[in-house]
């Protein structure tokens, strides 16, 4: 994207139909339209530290459209001309059509609106030809609009709401704190009632509206105390859940509690449902790195985020072309996405299968193959080794919040979250090794475990794949091929029908 320097112009009557009082006034900005050169109505422009935001229902008050909002995950859709463009919260992505630009700095929700950066916005609009230039009104830039103050302000839990999902239940406790230090607990009491205690909360009981349950779901009832400073919620459980979590997000914050359903089918009259949420008709493919992350560079200039790109890009259209499986890609351009939210992508997609594709490295020149890994603490040094190399894509991260505690004991708890789907994972880690091991040319490095950030938290099997070493001379001519590229999509891909055809065939059989 083009970097541009601005001054502020003062407008005067001759330029557009509307003029300026003498007074001091706030800064505003006003968009000229691509074709006819006339001017939009000027918006408010904000100061986030030196970084100026606009409003976007102030932009689509401009340019007289209707905007499309999902409160719950903090959305807003709008169209100019023929392009539909979606803005989400907290985010450093404008969504184009299908095209996801990156900007310098990310959305801000206030006051049930969400602020985008101005000039990176601006420059979307002139190289999609909406706009042919903007210009500023002089006066003083106003600071972003405090959220709404007074009584709500001490009540510090502010709003649940209650997904449902095929692999069990989320419930989002919005606050305005963060609660990561609070020792929050969640536990079931004979698996009849959800204990949610926040201490430090505090709610207004009077006026909190409960969250619709949905219909037959695993939660039937809501009941909220407050407790001296302590928050209590309470929710009847009437389905087997297997275990429960509690995780945090800082951006918006929130408590998140996590009910997983168990695996196994055992309710006979509720069989032939659960056997259709349980066919993997969804699956999620992450091509490693991208954007200012490029991964692992031969010494050849070939980089690890331009191989897995096009390895993903090919191994979902042969599922596409071949099959009625909906594909769902972290990235399909070269964009940098931290790697907290990839199994983000895959849950809230509520993907049934979770690939995340690589590329290796090694100061042993001689290090050479294919290996399939599993998300457990490492046994071997070198394993422990990979996965550092792959979790350093962290230090890009502007934001690395998201992940507390990266010691080994939180990886085993992470571990034990994901247990339910360890034997389904390993079973498709197998299957990519012997289909690696018939299709690709190279040493079989077989299925290993080691510690991937990217794999935490995906609620689905879930497996790495290393392609090969690009620091090896011919594991690196290999991954030059397009042919070779085209043999290791083939590859997962009739693992990927194999594990299909267990999987289902082991549900319809149960």
């Amino acid at each position: 994207m083009r970097r541009l320097f601005y001054a502020l112009v003062l407008l005067i009557p001759s330029i557009l139909p509307f003029a300026l009082s003498g007074e001091t006034q706030q800064t505003e900005v006003v968009f000229e339209r691509y074709r006819s050169g006339t001017y939009l109505k000027p918006i408010p422009v904000y100061l986030v530290g030196e970084i100026p935001y606009v409003a976007t229902m102030d932009v689509a008050g401009a340019f007289e459209v209707n905007v499309f909002e999902n409160a719950q995950v903090r959305k807003k859709v709008f169209r100019l001309k023929t392009l539909k463009i979606k803005f989400s919260a907290y985010t450093h992505f404008i969504m184009v059509e299908d095209e996801v630009i990156q900007v310098p700095h990310p959305a801000i929700y206030q006051q049930n609106d969400i602020y985008v950066p101005l000039h990176a916005f601006a420059e979307i609009l002139k190289d999609k030809k909406i706009i042919r230039n903007y210009h500023f009104i002089k006066g003083i830039p106003a600071p972003l609009p405090e959220p709404a103050p007074a009584e709500a302000d001490r009540f510090n839990i502010q709003n649940v709401t209650v997904v449902e999902r095929n692999n069990g239940v989320m419930i989002r406790i919005q606050t305005g704190k963060s609660f990561r230090d609070a020792n929050v607990k969640a536990w079931l009491n004979r698996k009849e009632w959800l204990y949610v205690t926040i201490p430090g909360g505090q709610l207004d009981v009077m006026n909190f509206k409960e969250p619709p349950l949905p219909d037959n779901g695993v939660l039937s009832k809501m009941i909220v105390n407050q407790l001296d400073d302590v928050v209590q919620l309470s929710f009847r459980v009437v389905r087997d859940v297997e275990s429960v979590d509690v995780l945090y997000s800082d951006y918006p914050a929130e408590i998140i509690v996590n009910l997983r359903k168990s695996y196994t089918i055992d309710s006979r009259h509720l069989l032939n449902k659960e056997r259709e949420k349980w066919h993997i008709d969804k699956i999620v493919l992450d091509a490693g790195h991208g954007g200012k992350d490029g991964g692992t560079v031969s010494p050849g200039g070939l980089r690890e985020k331009d191989i897995t790109l096009d390895v993903v890009k090919r191994l979902g259209k042969l599922i596409e072309d071949r099959t009625e499986i909906e594909v769902v890609f972290t990235r399909e351009t070269d964009v940098f996405i931290p790697l907290w939210e990839r199994t983000k992508i895959a849950n809230e997609a509520g993907g049934k299968v979770f690939i995340s594709v690589h590329v290796n490295a090694s100061k042993n020149r001689s290090a050479s193959g294919f290996e399939t890994f599993l998300l457990r603490p490492g046994k071997s040094q070198e394993a422990i080794e990979v996965a550092e190399l792959e979790n350093s894509a962290i230090r890009l991260e502007e934001d690395q919040s998201h992940y507390g505690d990266l010691s080994s004991q939180q990886l085993i708890l992470a571990t034990m979250a994901q247990s339910a789907f360890m034997r389904n994972s390993e079973t498709l880690a197998s299957l990519i090794q012997n289909e690696f091991d018939k299709q690709l040319q190279g040493v079989n490095r077989g299925v290993k475990q080691a510690g991937f950030i990217v794999l935490i938290g995906a609620s689905m099997p879930n497996v790495l794949v290393e392609l090969g070493f690009i620091s090896n001379t011919r594991d690196e001519a290999r991954l030059k091929r397009a042919s070779y590229r085209q043999k290791a999509a083939e590859a997962i891909f009739q693992a990927l029908m194999q594990y299909k055809e267990r999987h289902e065939k082991l549900i319809s059989n149960g």
